[in-house]
Parts: C-alpha cells; structure tokens; sequence
C-alpha cells in the first residue's frame, strides 16, 4: 500500500470538497444559477472547464489501455478532437447567442424550441439518457481501478468506485455549475500538468528509443492497423466522423456553451484548446505503448499507467498522478450528471410534470435526479464487461448520431420536427441493430451507415413535412437582435 500516494489524493478529494462547499454559498436558488453558473463563465475558466468536461477515465486510463493494446494509432485518432476544437468554438458561439437570447437552459430545451415539438425534444432526451449512463460508470471504473492500485488491493474495487461516486455526488449537488467549474480549473490545469511529469519521470526508466526502436522491428503497434489489426480504414473514417461530432452532441459540452460569459471566451477556447488536448491525448497513448515492453501480459489493460508510475516513480510522484486521474473522472461525471439532472427538471419535471413548480423546486428537483443518475452509473460499473474505451465508444456514436439535428435546427432553414424526429430514431434504431444485430456496418463501426440513415432521414422528412420550418435559429435570432 503507498500510504503517501493514498495521502496525497485523499487531500486532492478534500480541496475539491470544498469548492463545492465555496460553490454553495456563492450560488443562488434559481436554475439559471445553479446549472449555469449565470452565464458567468471567462476566458480562463471557460477553455479549462471544457477541457476538463472532456478528459475522464476514457483519457486516463482508457487510453493507456488502448495504447497497451493497439499501439499509436489511437492517438492519431484522438488527436483529432485537437482540430475539432475549431468547429466546437464556431458552432458554440452560435449556440450562445441563440440562447441568451431565448433564455434556454439545456440542449433539449433548445432543439424543442427550434423545431416547436416536444416530441424531438423528448426523443433527443431519451437518447441522450441511454448513452451518457455506460460513459457514467466509466468515471465508477476509474475509481474503483485508480483506489485498489493505490491502496494494494486495501481498499476494493467497489470501495473504491463507492468513494469516487460519493464526493462528486456531494460538491456537484450543493454547488451545481460554479463547484463544478472552478474544481474543472483545478483539475484541468492538473490533467495536464500531472500528464507531463508522468512521462518526464518515467520516460528515463522505460528507455524510450531503445524501447520503440524493438516495438517497431518485432509489433504492429507502431503501425496505423495497431496490433490487433482493429484499426481499418473504415475504422479511421467512423472515428474521423464521430470524435468530431459527438464533441458537439455530447449534451455536457453543448450546455457548457450556454454557461460562457461572452463571445472572448470563445476565442480563449481556440487558442487553448489544441494544446491542451494534444498533450491529454498523447502521453497516456505513449505510455501505454512503452508499457507493453516494461509490464507484458497484463490482464487488465486498463492499469497500465498506475502500474508503471507503482513500479519506476517515487511514491509522491505516484499520488500526485493519481490525484491527476483522479481529476479527469470527476471533472467527466459531474459535468455530465449537472447537464443530465438539468434536462430532467426542466424539460420533463417544469415544462410536463409541475408547470407551476419555482425556481427552487425546479433546481431541488434537478439535485435529486443527480444523486439517482450517480447511483445508476456506480451500478452499471460494478457489474460492466469490457474496458473503460469499450464502453465510451458506445456514448461516442449514440451521441454523435444527434448531430444532424442539432446542425439542421441552426443552420438548414427547411428542416422540421418530421425530419429531425426520422433522424433521431432512424439513425438511433440502425446503430442498435448494427450494433447488436443483424444490420451491416459495411467495414466500418455502426456508426457510419447510421449517420448516413440519420442524415437522409432528416433531408427526406423534412422536404416531405406538411409544416416545415421557414427560418433557422439563427436567423430568428438575429431578426430578434435587429428589432433591438
């Protein structure tokens, strides 16, 4: 057991326990307060708080497995949510300023209000549910692996999961958006910091060159295919396609655009987004792939990065990249639960359930569907088969599958509810039966030949629709600005 490294993240959980307690007694009773912080995110808080949204186990842990198990080719294929960082600050500007001026909360409120129907806004509500639940029990998995490593097998698995689970449900419940953005300032800045000094203390251990030199004359796992061969050219494509939209889709980062103080903090987030997500991306892939060479045959690809830094880093050294690991799965789970629990209070509980319902009730409402939606995501963890990447895909392309709609009620002046109602279950029902059935993939991840139904079915509803659209939000918005 490293008593210091348990130390050390123990300290790490404490200084977050209270910002969300400062969090508290900064945030207001009403929705707008606590989900978006009202609107009050900067350029420095912004950039950091959305990096941090993204980074989680899948990063972490994830992705060192994956390294340990197909090699560099993953990289190549996270480093493109590096370029992705450009359409995510144009479409978020956009998003922005369509939603201070119509007041919306969340992603469903405001693709319900573009296309004047409950039903799309239910449909992308269900959706949106099914898929964020297994990328819940990710951050779970994280904590159980990151604690039993730590501690020696002292503290279990589910001990483990247990702990992560209850201090995120603690400070994202009393603090909402400011607890959860000002500990994503922390725990961004230490995602990358602590990536760093991971692979600047064991880069000498594990003897770079010589190492990659032998991987590349005796593996595949310097070549594009991987190791297993899994990396394809219709696999590159289907990643290709789905990291940058899912990015967009994910409901998390949509409604953190909502939260932005001004249009700079866009600008911010280019600049610093790149950086950041090349560096998160690389070093775990790296050392996953070094570490096929410094601990072979590992059962669990998943603790490569925690047995390395165990077996060539000093203790502190260790606790302080935990606590970074730490980080990644709390900043991914908190955001996520917030935007979750905002949906169902006010798109379900406000606007079907109690119309007459105050703020307060709404936001009340909002804090208990987070602690339900921790609870379900700690019990898929504790009986899930597969690793963390396995199941972040499946959030990956059911997410990425919404896009369509979300593109078609800002930009496509004749898309209706018709077509964004066929594109959603369409493109959901072909992915399901791609995925799990007898529906083909053509080569490439099930991904693909849904987007492809999803898109079609939005084109050819929407041109068939007895009522179509003859605006985009955009242009409403900026007819509102004109009349201002």
């Amino acid at each position: 057991m490293s008593r210091v490294a348990l130390g050390i993240v123990g300290l790490y959980l404490a200084v977050t326990l209270a910002i969300g307690w400062y969090g508290y007694i900064r945030t207001g009773s009403t929705p707008a307060e606590y989900f978006l912080a009202g609107g009050t995110l900067g350029r420095v808080v912004f950039p950091l708080t959305m990096f941090a949204t993204l980074m989680s186990s899948f990063i972490f842990l994830g992705s060192a497995g994956w390294g340990y198990q197909h090699g560099m080719g993953w990289f190549a294929l996270l480093g493109i949510e590096a370029i992705a960082g450009i359409p995510l600050a144009l479409i978020g500007i956009q998003v922005w300023r369509v939603g201070r001026k119509r007041g919306v909360l969340t992603p469903t409120e405001l693709i319900g209000d573009a296309y004047d129907s409950d039903a799309v806004k239910l449909a992308v509500l269900l959706f949106q549910f099914v898929w964020s639940l297994p990328y819940l029990a990710i951050q779970a998995m994280g904590g159980g692996l990151l604690f039993r490593s730590i501690s020696g097998g002292a503290i279990g698995f589910t001990e483990g999961a247990i702990l992560i689970t209850v201090v995120t449900g603690i400070y994202l419940t009393i603090g909402g958006l400011r607890s959860v953005a000002w500990s994503d300032v922390l725990q961004g800045v230490a995602v990358v910091v602590l990536l760093l000094a991971a692979v600047g203390y064991l880069a000498p251990a594990l003897d770079p060159a010589e190492t990659t030199t032998r991987l590349a004359a005796e593996t595949d796992l310097l070549t594009p295919s991987g190791e297993l061969g899994f990396f394809t050219p219709g696999v590159w494509l289907s990643f290709l396609l789905m990291n940058t939209m899912a990015i967009i889709a994910y409901p998390q980062m949509f409604q953190r655009f909502l939260a932005a103080e001004d249009e700079r903090a866009f600008r911010s987030l280019l600049v610093w987004w790149p950086v950041m997500v090349v560096v998160a991306a690389l070093v775990p892939v790296l050392l996953g792939v070094w570490g096929t060479a410094a601990a072979p045959g590992l059962e669990d690809p998943d603790s490569i990065l925690p047995v390395l830094l165990e077996t060539y880093a000093p203790e502190w050294i260790f606790g302080i990249v935990m606590g970074g690991a730490v980080a990644a799965m709390m900043s991914t789970a908190d955001s996520l639960v917030l935007t979750l629990s905002s949906i169902v209070s006010r798109d379900l509980y406000r606007a079907h359930l109690a119309p007459d319902a105050s703020d307060a009730q709404e936001t009340w409402v909002g804090r208990a569907v987070a602690v339900v939606l921790l609870v379900c995501g700690l019990a898929i963890a504790l009986v899930q088969h597969g690793t963390i990447i396995d199941l972040a895909i499946y959030f990956i392309q059911g997410n990425a599958l919404l896009f369509p709609a979300f593109v078609g009620a800002l930009y496509w002046w004749r898309a209706s509810a018709w077509g964004a109602l066929a594109s959603v279950l369409s493109g959901q029902a072909y992915f399901l039966a791609a995925q799990f059935g007898p529906a083909p993939a053509f080569g490439f991840l099930p991904f693909v030949p849904a987007l492809v139904v999803a898109c079609l079915a939005l084109v050819a509803g929407s041109l068939l629709s007895p009522e179509p659209k003859t605006t985009t939000l955009l242009e409403e918005t900026d007819a509102m600005k004109g009349a201002d």
